[in-house]
Parts: C-alpha cells; structure tokens; sequence
C-alpha cells in the first residue's frame, strides 16, 4: 500500500491515523499534561486557518484531549462510529458531508454531544446550523470574527466543551429519513393574522440548551390563525436571535421575528427576544427592550419575562419552561402560578438537559409536564379555555 499523502496541509500538532484510515483524518499526539481522565475532542473542520485556532486553544487546556481533526463530515460520521469522543466540534460546510448531514449520521448511528461552530450568522449557513441543531446538536457558537481568538469567546469556548460533554445524548432514529420540520412552501402560507383586538392570551417561553429543537417542534405545531400572542427568551450565543427566529419563521405557519422596543402583540406572531437584551411587557401590553444588568447571569431573563406577564397580562398568561441548564424561568413560572395562570414545563424525557424544567418543578408549580411534540396541543386547548375577550390596553 503506497504511503497516505493528505489532500490539504495537515495542523502542525497532527500526524496522519494510520494506513487503514482516510487521508483526510488526523490524530493529535497525546500531550505530557493529558492524562486518561482528559475529555477527548474531535474536531471537524475544513479551514486550516480555524484548526490551527481551536488546537492552540484546546491544546493549552489541561484536561481537553484533541483526538483526531476530520476535514470533512464523511471521516467525522466514522471515526465517531469507531472510537467514540466524548464531543465533536463541528463546521457546517465541509466536503463530501456537510455538518447537518454528519450530524444527523452520528446522532442516528453513534450518539455523541456536538457543538456547532459556524460562520458569522450575517454569512450564511445559518439555516444548516439551526436543521443541525434539531437533528441532535446541543448548541452552536458562531467562529469569531478576529484572530487571536477573544478571550471572552475562548472561555465561553471551553465552557461549552466542559458542559456539553457531559450531557447525555440519545438516538435520533428519525435523522435517518433526513426528515423536515415544517414543509417546503411554509413561508408561503403566512397571513397577515394582525387583529382590531388583541391577542386572547400570551404566552411565554424560556428556553436554554435544547430549546431550538423544541421550539421547532412548537411552533411548526401551531396553526396560522392561533389566537395567542407568543413570547421567547432563549438563550443563545449573541447575533443568532434574529436568524432563530428567521429559521422558525420559515417553517412554521406563525409569523416568528425579533423583538424591537414598543412592538404591539398579535395573535399569531411568535417574539423571540434579541441577546443581549431584556424582554418584558409594560402595562399596556407592549414591548420594552432593554440592556439592564443581567439576572442570574442572563440577559435575556426568562424570569423576567414571566414576571412582566405575571403583573400586567394575567390570567390570561401562560407559562412555559424548556430544557436547559440551570434556573432561568422557576421564579417567573412561580410568579405566574400564584397569579392564577396555567405553567408547563417540558419533560425529562424530551430535554436535551433537564435543569430548567427541574428547577420548575422542585418548586411544585408546574400543572403540566410534557414532551415537546405534545406542547403545541396543550397550549392551543389551554388558550381556548381561557374567557373569549381579548388582551387590550389597560
């Protein structure tokens, strides 16, 4: 067997895998600081110039194995099958497979957390990165913009690695039939739903890790004419808010957009909160962004959001809490039960990391704990028992 030759320049830190493997996969030397308790990282990535960024990064990390660096998704698909990493770090465009497509092989053949790490948002490829993230991928950051990489972007790097790893992932046996939310002409069903009255009820959300999955399976649930108004803080790393609720958008039969300070609620229309920025409603139901200190670590706040509702649109609020990590949502799912509105939360089974819908739950106020592709349903039965006038100006 002639010797491999690698297609593209291989990262100074890598040396080919062996003659059995592909010439597009590289292991990385293990480092004299690693030891057998090191999380073991394989990065898919296509750019030399971004390779050489996340292995000096990672390889300064003690307790962060980079174990081998697949140039395309194909090679990533099957050295996950064979050995196993404990998170894959993965480009959206590559050859031969591109990162949904690899995703979905390796949520259906080999489960592994992901990590999507893509473009600037504003450059495309957004649409893949959110399909990715509903195929199995538990969060996407975007490639930063400059070099050095910033050390605010770096250690938020590390921390996801550090987080995801660790969580759990299960089977995607539908990824296999490459199976779509939505349909193909969704964008094309949306009606002007805007009312003379305003919405019968609104609803809020909070979402963190695992929430895009599941406001996918929501929102592609809800019909066109559903008499709600619907508001969403999700967690997501800064600029993905407006390409999210694009994504959505253009899937479902709800008109799904950005918050902008003043907006009026309709039925119908989804409003995701923009990152970096509170979403709350004032006494006259209307929208106010804001860049206020952050709450428990997170602006935007889920609790924030429910307590707005909880004072000004009560009873006719209802309350969702979706998987994540840590809190966000409890307190404000708590403010609305006491204010006599119904509270659900997503169920163990169905989330991605249950520490939300947990924390909900350990206070005893969440009336419904469900799998996401039942939500939709509950929501549409829980707003038609709500009394028929509409939520006005107060």
């Amino acid at each position: 067997m002639s010797p491999i030759v690698p297609v593209v320049p291989a990262p100074s830190v890598a040396i080919p895998w062996d003659q059995n493997e592909s010439p597009h996969l590289w292991r990385c030397p293990l480092r004299d600081n690693r030891s057998n308790m090191s999380l073991r990282v394989l990065i898919a990535e296509d750019s030399d110039l971004f390779v050489e960024i996340l292995v000096e990064i990672l390889d300064e990390e003690s307790g962060l194995e980079i174990v081998a660096i697949a140039d395309n998704g194909a090679d990533a698909v099957e050295y996950c099958e064979a050995h196993r990493p404990d998170i894959v770090l993965m480009d959206i465009h590559m050859p031969r497979l591109d990162g949904l497509s690899a995703t979905e092989e390796i949520m259906a053949r080999c489960p592994t957390p992901i990590l999507v790490i893509t473009s600037d948002p504003h450059r495309g490829g957004v649409d893949l990165s959110f399909r990715a993230l509903s195929a199995g991928a538990l969060d996407l950051m975007a490639k930063p913009a400059t070099h050095p990489f910033p050390e605010d972007q770096k250690e938020r790097l590390l921390r996801k690695i550090r987080l995801l790893s660790q969580i759990p992932v299960v089977r995607h046996v539908r990824a296999r039939s490459r199976q779509r939310f939505g349909t193909p002409d969704a964008a094309s069903r949306h009606t002007d739903t805007a009312s003379k009255n305003g919405p019968v009820a609104i609803v809020g959300i909070v979402g963190s890790t695992g929430g895009p999955r599941a406001l996918a399976n929501i929102c592609t649930e809800l019909p066109e004419d559903f008499p709600a108004a619907i508001l969403i803080v999700q967690h997501i790393t800064h600029g993905f808010s407006r390409h999210l609720a694009g994504w959505l958008d253009k899937h479902s039969a709800l008109q799904v957009y950005e918050g902008e300070d003043g907006l009026a609620l309709r039925p119908g229309h989804a409003v995701i909160a923009p990152t970096r920025h509170h979403m709350v409603v004032d006494d006259e139901l209307r929208l106010v962004i804001d860049d206020s200190p952050p709450i428990g670590g997170h602006r935007p706040s889920g609790d924030r959001l429910l307590m707005s509702l909880a004072r000004h649109a009560s009873p006719r609020a209802i309350g969702l809490v979706l998987s994540g990590m840590g809190n966000d949502g409890a307190a404000g799912l708590t403010a609305l039960a006491q204010s006599g509105c119904p509270t659900l939360a997503q169920n163990e089974a169905t989330s991605v990391v249950y520490g939300m819908p947990r924390a909900a739950r350990a206070r005893g106020i969440v009336e419904l704990s469900l799998p996401d592709t039942e939500i939709a349903d509950a929501l549409i039965s829980l707003v038609a028992e709500l009394p028929s006038k509409a939520t006005g100006r107060r």
